[in-house]
């Protein structure tokens, strides 16, 4: 119960801060998001706390060139390679010992790419022209997804689709997520005032369709890799904010992209 409760918590909270909240506030959130879930990153894949600390101070550090200092520029690849720079170097000069080390850089590097960065593009997308609408756009499909696939995996569910990393994942599941993504998609369509043509907003539910469930494995296998079954307990019902976010990782960098050099906008 508890977790169906959040759940529309979350809803209502996402809806309201997407579409009224300021432009630099809503950058703040995703400020925070960006944060929070490279804490979590960390305490997962990382076993020591210096190297925990200098994956959070690296990547937001990058998530805080990319929302405030420098939005939608070149700088953002500077930060990003400035911070992988200064990981390099704090692992060369902490380590006892050369073993392992490559590894946890490794770790760190995916951290700030997989969680800064694409995190980071969601103020990206939210500050461009009609952003709150393809905001909108974006999550609606993503999350819809999810209650799809869990619902057409209950009724219909036979043939897993990754065993390995979620056991309860099935083919059918994935295939009823379709209908999430489009629906989702379009009924933001509906509601807001008609900002792109329909086929755009068939094309990112089509992609949002893979996007989103792949972004869902590839958190349960960082998980499953870390030996967790969740990444924090900061939402009750649901876990840590990267088993929420997890869906949203790569779908805001593709609208973001698709946004700006197919639609123009």
């Amino acid at each position: 119960m508890i977790r169906v409760v959040m759940a529309i918590v979350l809803g209502l909270a996402a809806v309201a801060g997407i579409w009224w909240l300021p432009a630099r506030v809503f950058d703040l959130v995703v400020m925070a998001a960006v944060t929070g879930s490279l804490y979590e990153f960390g305490r997962m894949l990382l076993s020591d706390e210096a190297e925990r600390l200098a994956l959070i101070i690296a990547g937001s550090a990058v998530g805080a060139v990319m929302i405030f200092l420098a939005p939608e520029s070149a700088a953002a690849t500077v930060a990003l390679v400035g911070a992988v720079f200064a990981l390099c170097c704090f692992h060369m000069w902490r380590a006892k010992e050369m073993g392992g080390v490559a590894g946890k850089i490794a770790v760190s590097v995916l951290g700030i790419v997989y969680l800064a960065a694409a995190l980071s593009m969601w103020s990206w997308l939210r500050n461009i022209e009609f952003g709150r609408s393809l905001v909108m756009l974006t999550i609606a499909p993503s999350c819809l997804c999810d209650t799809f696939a869990f619902l057409a995996g209950k009724a219909f569910g036979h043939r897993k689709l990754a065993p390995v990393v979620s056991p309860n994942k099935t083919v059918e599941g994935f295939i009823g997520a379709l209908a999430g993504s489009v629906g989702g998609a379009f009924l933001v369509w509906a509601l807001v005032p008609r900002f792109v043509p329909w086929v755009h907003v068939l094309v990112i539910a089509l992609v949002i369709w893979v996007l989103s469930p792949m972004g869902d494995l590839i958190e349960s296998m960082m998980k499953r890799s870390a030996g967790v079954k969740d990444s924090g307990t900061i939402i009750p019902g649901h876990g840590g904010l990267l088993d929420r976010l997890d869906a949203l990782t790569f779908t805001g960098p593709f609208v973001y992209l698709y946004a700006r050099y197919v639609m123009q906008v």
